[in-house]
């Protein structure tokens, strides 16, 4: 009989994911394991919409799963940790909090301090900097607490004095780069030998910014950044950062959680080791060939058209179901432009009320689900998709599909890497969101019509 295994993710973007679950995938190996992921789109802003999104983390029934890894880091999704962990436990199931500290469980997370004291330190011993500027997250972030200690720990190493006027913490956010840039330029800071940022968009916010002002980079200040996104290392120049290494950090979470269940670890810490990716933003790896980079730029954009005007088609099909039952022959039209091998859309009872003004949290006991097999009910929180698919897949991801008050069910679909980034997995979310809002209204109108007659 396979293990289930439940993974709660939550994502600005797709690449922390996607290599996450690699590394899972990559330790399950052959194992006969069931891994299904829950996983919320959030937002730089807190609303509703993104909020009603979150209630994804309340679908898996805790006593259906083996254990659980926890990997909930964006501000808005991490409050939900305590209180879906604490449900967990109380059923003697193991939870992995996967770079978030969760009372009661295990935390396999990256080793912040020495990942960016080796690339203070580099900067310091390679390039010879001696004044160096801080601009780090919210004070109280637990991954900037420890990014900043090794900052100034590795200053006090080499004999340099940390600067209280050189150091801000904002939000992590582009904006604070441009933002920091203009307040350390007012104080006549700005001209410094490098400038550390706690994250790449900051990073990349400040040398815009620099750039905007006639300052070269590295030329006259170098910049660093922590997190190497694709962003970062695209851009020219590609920004130095701290690879966190995210493949790896799944396959210890995963490792960890199969001891955890076997019983040979209740509570344990485990550190995943990042790597420093030099670029050009130091003054290293300036060996790069813009041809090819244009060229990459080029066939992306051609892929990102494509894929735009797939999406563009699959919303098309989705908008000319005026009723439910038309939504089976819409979804596999949808699968096969988009490349889905398999979708399901799973739906409250409530739904089918036709109240648009109906307040609805979460999912009902019982639902319905719409698929390529057809129409089928379906327990909440156990298997959560089409019988037809037993056995075929080991790994499912679920999104709600919801507007800003109503929770209307959600879809699940096999987990592919690819689906999940390059064919936009949010977007399709969003396109079903909103067709459902379209059919719910529908069905209200066509229940005023029926009172009247």
């Amino acid at each position: 009989m396979p293990k289930h295994f439940a993974v709660l993710t939550s994502t600005w973007g797709s690449e922390y994911t996607k290599h996450v679950i690699t590394g899972i995938m990559e330790r399950i190996g052959d194992e006969d394991i069931e891994l299904h992921i829950f996983n919320a789109y959030d937002s730089g802003r807190e609303s509703e919409y993104f909020s009603k999104g979150r209630e994804i983390y309340t679908l898996p029934d805790p006593s259906f799963y083996d254990g659980m890894i926890a990997a909930l880091t964006t501000v808005g999704s991490s409050k939900y940790t305590g209180e879906i962990a604490a449900k967990f436990k109380e059923n003697g199931k193991p939870v992995i909090g996967l770079d978030t500290h969760i009372d009661n469980a295990i935390f396999c997370g990256l080793d912040n301090y020495t990942s960016m004291y080796k690339l203070v330190d580099h900067m310091v011993t390679i390039h010879d900097c001696r004044t160096l500027n801080y601009l780090g997250g919210p004070e109280e972030n637990p991954e900037n607490r420890e990014r900043y200690r090794a900052f100034c720990d590795c200053l006090t190493a080499h004999g340099i004095n940390v600067e209280k006027k050189r150091v801000l913490h904002k939000r992590f956010w582009k904006s604070d780069g441009n933002e920091a840039y203009g307040l350390w330029k007012e104080t006549g800071v700005n001209m410094t030998d490098a400038v550390i940022c706690a994250n790449d968009y900051m990073a990349l916010g400040y040398v815009q910014e620099a750039v905007k002002d006639g300052i070269a980079v590295p030329d006259y200040v170098k910049v660093t950044g922590f997190d190497n996104i694709d962003d970062a290392q695209k851009y020219s120049p590609s920004i130095t950062s701290v690879n966190r290494n995210w493949k790896q950090l799944g396959y210890d979470s995963m490792d960890l959680l199969l001891e955890a269940v076997e019983g040979s670890l209740e509570y344990d810490t485990r550190f995943v080791q990042g790597y420093v990716s030099y670029n050009e933003s130091c003054g290293c790896d300036l060996t790069r060939d813009l041809r090819e980079d244009y060229n990459e730029v080029v066939n992306s954009t051609k892929k990102v058209l494509d894929i735009d005007l797939r999406h563009s088609y699959a919303r098309q099909e989705l908008f000319m179901c005026d009723h439910i039952d038309d939504y089976k022959e819409a979804l596999v039209k949808c699968a096969d432009l988009l490349k889905f091998e398999e979708l399901a859309v799973c739906l409250n009872a409530s739904f089918f009320e036709g109240d648009p003004d109906m307040q609805k949290t979460g999912f009902d006991d019982k639902m319905v689900m719409y698929s390529a097999n057809g129409k089928e009910e379906t327990n909440v929180g156990r298997d959560g998709y089409p019988a037809a698919w037993k056995g075929k897949e080991r790994a499912f991801i679920f999104s709600a599909l919801r507007n800003s008050h109503q929770t209307y069910g959600y879809m699940v679909t096999p987990y592919r890497s690819e689906i999940f980034t390059r064919f936009k997995h949010r977007k399709f979310i969003e396109s079903l969101s909103l067709s459902l809002e379209k059919i719910s209204q529908r069905i209200a109108i066509d229940r005023l019509k029926n009172s009247i007659k």
